[in-house]
C-alpha cells in the first residue's frame, strides 16, 4: 500500500519565536512528509504521527482544526532520544463521508501494525477511535482498549456513531476472551449508575477521577496492558485545558495527564495512542494545544525507554500465593529488571499456550497474601472463563 495516497503533506509556517535552539527541536530530528519528501519504507520507523482533521460525526464541532495546531507546538519541543525513529505522515485526506476516515484509518493501522510501527494520532473527534478498533479487531489477538474520559460515551440511542456514543459500537458483541476495556477518570456526576452497570456487567471497569488522582501509579498496570489508548482532552480540568469541546472545572491536572501518557508510551503492547476533542477556537493563548503537544511528547519519551518483558519466560521472580477464598493458588511475577508485577489467570491463552497474564502492582500481591482476591484478577477470571 502507498501511504502517500492517504495523506496530505505537512505544511506549517515557521514559528515566530523559538523556545529552544532550532537545531535541537523535535522537528529537526524526525522525518516529515512534505511535498519534496514522500513517504517511503514505513518499516524503518518506530512511531508514525497521524493528523486526522475530521469532526463530521462530533457531538460538538471544532476539533478538526486541532492536528496542525498541536503539530506546530510539538515541533518546537525538545527532540526525543535519537534511537526512537519517528515519521510524521501528515494529515489524513478527508472526504464528505465520515466512514471514509474510519476505514482509511483501519487500513493505515493494519499496515503500521504489520511493520511494528506505533501510531500517534492527533484528532479530530473521539469517534475516530472506531477506525483503530476496526484494525485491532482484525488481528484476532488479545485487545485491550483504554480511554481517559470524564464521561462514558455510550447510552445515547442514535442511529449513527458520534463522539458521545462511539463506545456503544466499540463494546458491542466483543469476544471477552480477546477484548477488555478500561476507562480512567470518570466524574460521577457525569456518569449515571445505568452506564456504570453496563460496564460492570461486561466485566470491564471505569475508575473514577478521585481514585486515579489519589495515586497515579495505581493505574499503571491497566495502562501497561493497553493496545490502544484514546484520550478525550476534556478529561483535563478547564483551567488547565480551556480549549476542549466539553470543558469542566474538574478533571486531571495537566501534569497528571503527561505522567499517564508516559506510562502509555512504555506500555509493552501499545499500538496506537490518540488525543481527541481539542477545540483550538475556544483555546486561550494556545494553552490546551500546548498541553496536548506536551502529552504526546511524554508518550514518545516513555516509548524511548520502553523495556519489553515476558516474565513467564524468564527474568522474573515467581511468587505463588495459596488463596483459600479463590479455591486455588494465584501466581505472581516480579521483574528482576524493572520491579514491575504481573499475575496469572489460570486459563490458557490459545495464542501463547500459557496462562493469561495481566499486569498488576505490589499492592495486589499484598492483598492476595491476606487471602483477599484482587478485583482485577476476579474480573478477568470471570470474563475469560
Amino acid at each position: 500500500m502507498d501511504l502517500n495516497d492517504y495523506f496530505n503533506p505537512v505544511s506549517l509556517d515557521k514559528p515566530a519565536v523559538h523556545m529552544i535552539p532550532d537545531d535541537l527541536t523535535f522537528s529537526r530530528r524526525i522525518k516529515i512528509h512534505t511535498p519534496d519528501h514522500k513517504i517511503t519504507s514505513i518499516g524503518d520507523y518506530d512511531i508514525a504521527i497521524i493528523g486526522i482533521p475530521d469532526d463530521k460525526n462530533a457531538f460538538i464541532k471544532g476539533s478538526s482544526a486541532a492536528p496542525d495546531a498541536v503539530r506546530a507546538r510539538l515541533y518546537q519541543l525538545s527532540s526525543i532520544n535519537r534511537k526512537t525513529r519517528i515519521i510524521d505522515l501528515g494529515n489524513l485526506k478527508i472526504t464528505d463521508n465520515p466512514n471514509d476516515s474510519y476505514f482509511a484509518l483501519r487500513d493505515i493501522l493494519l499496515e503500521l501494525i504489520a511493520k511494528s510501527v506505533v501510531a500517534v494520532i492527533i484528532g479530530g473527534s473521539q469517534d475516530l477511535s472506531y477506525g483503530v478498533d476496526l484494525a485491532l479487531n482484525q488481528k484476532k489477538e488479545v485487545y485491550h482498549l483504554l480511554s481517559m474520559d470524564s464521561r462514558l460515551d455510550l447510552g445515547f440511542k442514535e442511529k449513527s456513531i458520534t463522539s458521545r456514543n462511539y463506545l456503544d459500537t466499540l463494546l458491542s458483541d466483543k469476544d471477552p476472551k480477546i477484548f477488555n476495556y478500561t476507562n480512567l477518570g470518570h466524574q460521577t456526576y457525569f456518569t449515571p449508575d445505568r452506564l456504570k452497570d453496563i460496564i460492570d456487567k461486561k466485566g470491564y471497569e471505569s475508575l473514577r477521577l478521585g481514585y486515579v488522582r489519589s495515586n497515579l501509579s495505581v493505574v499503571e498496570p491497566q495502562i501497561r496492558d493497553a493496545d490502544f489508548i484514546s484520550v478525550d482532552m476534556s478529561c483535563v480540568r478547564q483551567s488547565d485545558a480551556p480549549g476542549v469541546t466539553l470543558p469542566s472545572p474538574n478533571g486531571f491536572f495537566g501534569h497528571e495527564l503527561c505522567q499517564l501518557a508516559r506510562y502509555a508510551g512504555a506500555a509493552t503492547g501499545i499500538k496506537a495512542f490518540g488525543v481527541f476533542e481539542l477545540s483550538p477556537e475556544n483555546d486561550i493563548n494556545g494553552h490546551t494545544v500546548h498541553l496536548a503537544a506536551q502529552t504526546l511528547w511524554y508518550f514518545l519519551d516513555g516509548y524511548s525507554i520502553k523495556i519489553k518483558e515476558n516474565p513467564q519466560l524468564g527474568g522474573a521472580t515467581k511468587f505463588i500465593v495459596n488463596m483459600q477464598s479463590a479455591g486455588q493458588d494465584i501466581s505472581f511475577y516480579k521483574s528482576l529488571k524493572t520491579e514491575r508485577w504481573w499475575m496469572e489467570i489460570p486459563i490458557i491463552n490459545p495464542l501463547t499456550g500459557l496462562n493469561y497474564l495481566i499486569s498488576c502492582n505490589y499492592e495486589d500481591y499484598q492483598l492476595a497474601s491476606t487471602d483477599e482476591i484482587p478485583e482485577r484478577w476476579w474480573k478477568s477470571f470471570h470474563r475469560l472463563g
